[in-house]
C-alpha cells in the first residue's frame, strides 16, 4: 500500500501543534484534546479533555474574581456621581432662583462714605413642598443705587410670616430706623450695614422693660422720636437722642421745655392752603424759616398759610399763627422763592447747600411732576428735571451723593446726575418675581 504523507491536526481545533504522549497517542498544545491514530492512518479517534488549558483557566478565574469588584465599583461611582448631582440639584434648589418673594417697599439713604443705598425689604420662601409663607423669613438686600449691584445680603432669622414695612427714616444722629409689622424696631448701621434690632429693654428705662407691644416712628414735624405702646398697654413718645420720655399727652407741652443748649437752624418748608379760610387762592409759597432747636429734642415743623387770626378781635390776616410761632419756636421766615408758583409740592431734600423739592408747575390735570434742585443759600435754580419721572408720585427715600441724587418709590429706583438729568429707572422688585 503506498504511502501518504498528512498534516497532524487536532480533530477538535484544528491546530497542527500537538504533542506525543505515547505510540500515535498525541495532546492537542492549543485546546489539550488528546487523539490518537489508527494504523491505517486513516481514522483518528479523539477525546475531549473539559479540563481547560493552564492560560484559559488563569483568564477565567480573574474574570470570576474580578467581576464581582467592577460591578459593585460601578455602582458606587454610580451612586457618588448621583449623590453629587442630588447635591447639586439641592443646592440651585436653595439658591434665589428657586425662592420666591414678596417684596415690600424701598428704602434709601447715603452711607457714611458717601454711597447712595437702596434698601428692599421683604419675606422669602422656599419654592418646593417644604416652603410655605408662614415659615418665610425676613430679608434685607442693600444695593448700591448708582450700579444696582446688590453689596450686602442679610437674612432676618426672627422675622417670619409675612413682612410690612410699617415706617422708615433717619434720625440726626445718623441712625436709620425701619420699622417691622408694626412692632419690630430695627436699626441700620450705614458705616457698615449691618442690622440690629432694638429692645424695651435695650434703652434701659423702667417704662420700656415690659418690652415693645407696638413700636412705630412718630410724625416727622414733631422730631425724631418713637412712637411707643408696652405690653402693659402705656403709651409714650420717646426721643433716643436727647433720651427724653413723654406720654402721649404732654408731647403736646414739649415745646414749653427749655431747650439746654439750642441753636438757630435753617428749614424749608412750603406754605398750605388753609381748609376753610378766606385765602384759597393766595399761591403756595416755599417758606425758609430759622428756629430755636437742639438735636435730638422735641421741635415743631411750623404750618404756613393764609388765614384769618382766630384769637384777634378783629378780622387780621396772618400767615402763622402764635401758637404755631411759640410751639416752633420760631425766630424768622421769609418767601424764598417769590413768584414762583408750585402746585402739590414736597421738600425731598435739604442741606446747607442745595435743597430739592418736587411739584407740579400748573394746576393742570395732566400736569407732569417735576424735580427742581435749588441753591438754598440764594435760591437760584441749578437744575429742573420732568423727563423720565413717570410712576414717581410717592418719593419714599432719597438718598445724595457726589453723583446726583436717587430716589425710591415702592418699588422703582431713579438715578438723577447731578446735572438734573435722569440717568436709569429700575423696577427692583422685577428682579424677584
Amino acid at each position: 500500500m503506498p504511502t501518504h504523507i498528512k498534516a497532524l491536526k487536532c480533530p477538535q481545533c484544528g491546530s497542527t501543534r500537538a504533542t506525543k504522549i505515547s505510540e500515535d497517542h498525541y495532546r492537542c498544545d492549543s485546546c489539550s484534546t488528546e487523539f490518537y491514530l489508527d494504523s491505517d492512518d486513516i481514522t483518528i479517534h479523539h477525546k475531549v479533555e473539559t479540563k481547560p488549558a493552564p492560560n484559559t483557566f488563569l483568564r477565567r478565574l480573574l474574570l470570576i474574581i474580578l467581576a464581582p469588584a467592577a460591578f459593585f465599583s460601578l455602582i458606587t461611582i454610580g451612586l457618588i456621581v448621583w449623590g453629587s448631582s442630588r447635591e447639586e440639584t439641592s443646592r440651585e434648589r436653595d439658591g434665589e432662583e428657586h425662592m420666591s418673594y414678596a417684596c415690600e417697599r424701598l428704602m434709601a439713604f447715603s452711607s457714611t462714605a458717601g454711597r447712595p443705598i437702596v434698601v428692599l425689604c421683604g419675606a422669602a420662601r422656599r419654592d418646593d413642598s417644604s416652603g410655605d409663607w408662614d415659615h418665610a423669613k425676613g430679608f434685607m438686600y442693600f444695593f448700591d443705587g448708582e450700579t444696582y449691584e446688590i453689596i450686602k445680603k442679610l437674612e432676618l432669622p426672627d422675622v417670619t410670616g409675612s413682612v410690612s414695612v410699617t415706617d422708615a427714616r433717619q434720625f440726626e444722629d445718623g441712625t436709620y430706623y425701619v420699622v417691622l409689622n408694626k412692632k419690630r424696631l430695627f436699626a441700620i448701621d450705614r458705616s457698615t450695614l449691618d442690622v440690629k434690632e432694638i429692645h424695651g429693654e435695650d434703652y434701659k428705662l423702667p417704662e420700656f422693660t415690659e418690652g415693645f407691644g407696638k413700636v412705630g416712628l412718630y410724625f416727622y414735624k414733631y422730631g425724631d422720636a418713637l412712637e411707643v405702646e408696652t405690653n402693659l398697654g402705656k403709651k409714650f413718645v420717646y426721643y433716643p437722642i436727647a433720651n427724653k420720655l413723654y406720654t402721649d399727652r404732654s408731647i403736646f407741652k414739649a415745646y414749653e421745655d427749655k431747650l439746654p443748649a439750642p441753636q438757630l437752624r435753617t428749614h424749608f418748608t412750603f406754605s398750605e392752603q388753609m381748609t376753610g379760610s378766606d385765602y384759597q387762592d393766595e399761591q403756595i409759597q416755599l417758606v425758609r424759616y430759622q428756629a430755636l432747636e437742639q438735636l435730638g429734642y422735641p421741635r415743631y415743623i411750623p404750618s404756613f398759610g393764609w388765614e384769618n387770626d382766630r384769637h384777634s378781635y378783629y378780622p387780621k390776616k396772618i400767615f402763622v399763627s402764635q401758637y404755631v410761632v411759640e410751639q416752633s419756636r420760631l425766630q424768622s421766615y421769609e418767601d424764598f422763592t417769590p413768584g414762583s408758583y408750585y402746585f402739590s409740592p414736597t421738600v425731598l431734600y435739604e442741606s446747607a447747600d442745595q435743597i430739592l423739592i418736587s411739584f407740579k408747575p400748573t394746576a393742570a390735570a395732566d400736569a407732569k411732576k417735576m424735580l427742581r434742585c435749588l441753591d438754598a443759600q440764594t435760591g437760584k435754580v441749578l437744575w429742573s428735571c420732568s423727563e423720565g419721572l413717570d410712576g414717581l408720585d410717592f418719593c419714599l427715600g432719597v438718598a445724595r451723593f457726589s453723583g446726583g441724587y436717587v430716589l425710591v418709590d415702592y418699588s422703582h429706583s431713579w438715578l438723577i446726575s447731578s446735572e438734573g438729568k435722569v440717568m436709569t429707572c429700575v423696577d427692583i422688585h422685577s428682579r424677584f418675581r
